[in-house]
């Protein structure tokens, strides 16, 4: 039976370090104050008052080693691999899904990384302990080994999502052997992320061979293998008449996309003025597209006078000049007018592209 903190739901971000013997809660205790939130999970015939207040106590191993696996996004076992593995076979789902696992000798001297090396970070946090701990961080996937990005990685870095998912393996495959594998970005890309790849600005539809598309364009197919990272980077501000239908709002928002040229796999949020919140199809139509619908106030509207363009009917009606535009814009942050207002039935749209991060 577990003493200590009661069970919670949802996977929190302080680590959990597990050790099974007097030396491990040694080093457990001692990487806890080093890493600073941690959370110890020990026997309860260890039980200390020298140890943080919060140490869960356990009499299980596996209902413990169970508890830090669900509730916890990192883990750090201070024991033998064999361990770790026979202990978290059963509870593995996907890497997509299952948290960060380091395990660390008693002397701290190799940190390996064993579950979840890209996705979930465990390669990070190796590297992250090895070095508060002056030893070794293990590493064995295969690109890391070879010293080029993973793509998973890459696209974690640039806030992108991967499609399609399953040519990851694919061309991380190419990048460890050494294949040539192209790297198109639509907008320039830094140094640090160039590198293992044959690097060309823009989305050239006509090179050869494999390659990475940062964009939020669509991409005709190829023969040759693609891989599309896709910033949630778009916006679209939507106006409608009362009782507009979902279907209504989709296609609109659909035909939009293909008259700025965008993908519609890069929108992050449908945006409209706080009194169409509660109308109905927009709100089915963010659902369909899978898409929170922003709010954006009509004091923040007029604080955008003279950055769109106005409609004395609008004006008449809610009391702005403008809803798909100055939505857009707003629900953009610190975004750009990609598509001006257009009358689509009874729905205007407008869209506007939110500046990444890393863009110069």
């Amino acid at each position: 039976m577990m003493r200590g903190l009661p069970m919670v739901t949802g996977r929190e971000n302080k680590v959990a370090i597990l050790a099974l013997t007097k030396g491990g809660a040694q080093l457990a205790a001692t990487l806890g104050k080093l890493l600073g939130q941690a959370q110890l999970y020990l026997p309860g015939r260890l039980y200390s008052n020298h140890l943080p207040p919060d140490t869960r106590y356990f009499d299980h191993w596996r209902q413990a080693a169970g508890e830090a696996f669900t509730r916890h996004n990192r883990l750090i076992f201070i024991m033998a691999c064999g361990i770790v593995v026979r202990t978290l076979a059963p509870l593995l789902q996907s890497k997509h899904s299952d948290p960060a696992v380091v395990v660390l000798d008693e002397q701290g001297r190799f940190a390996v990384s064993l579950l979840s090396g890209h996705l979930g970070g465990a390669n990070r946090l190796a590297h992250t302990v090895a070095g508060l701990l002056g030893g070794t961080a293990v590493i064995t996937t295969a690109t890391d080994v070879q010293g080029v990005p993973a793509l998973e990685m890459l696209a974690q870095e640039l806030a992108c999502e991967i499609y399609p998912a399953r040519r990851v393996k694919l061309f991380n495959r190419l990048l460890a052997e050494g294949e040539k594998v192209t790297l198109c970005s639509r907008w320039p890309l830094p140094h640090r992320y160039r590198s293992g790849f044959t690097y060309l600005e823009g989305c050239p539809t006509d090179v050869r061979g494999p390659v990475v598309y940062i964009t939020n364009k669509p991409v005709p197919p190829a023969r040759d293998p693609r891989l599309l990272l896709r910033p949630r980077n778009l916006v679209v501000g939507v106006g409608c008449r009362k009782g507009v239908s979902g279907r209504q709002v989709t296609e609109a928002v659909k035909t939009a996309c293909r008259l700025a040229g965008f993908s519609i796999l890069s929108l992050r949020g449908l945006a409209t003025v706080d009194l169409k919140m509660q109308e109905p199809g927009l709100r089915e139509a963010a659902q369909y597209l899978r898409v929170p619908l922003l709010e954006v106030s009509r004091q923040q509207i007029e604080a955008l006078h003279g950055q769109y363009t106005p409609s004395e009917f609008v004006k008449e009606r809610i009391g702005v000049g403008g809803v798909c535009e100055p939505a857009a814009l707003i629900a953009g942050g610190t975004g750009r007018l990609q598509l001006a207002k257009q009358k689509l039935g009874p729905v205007t749209v407008a869209i506007a592209e939110a500046k990444l991060w890393w863009w110069d």
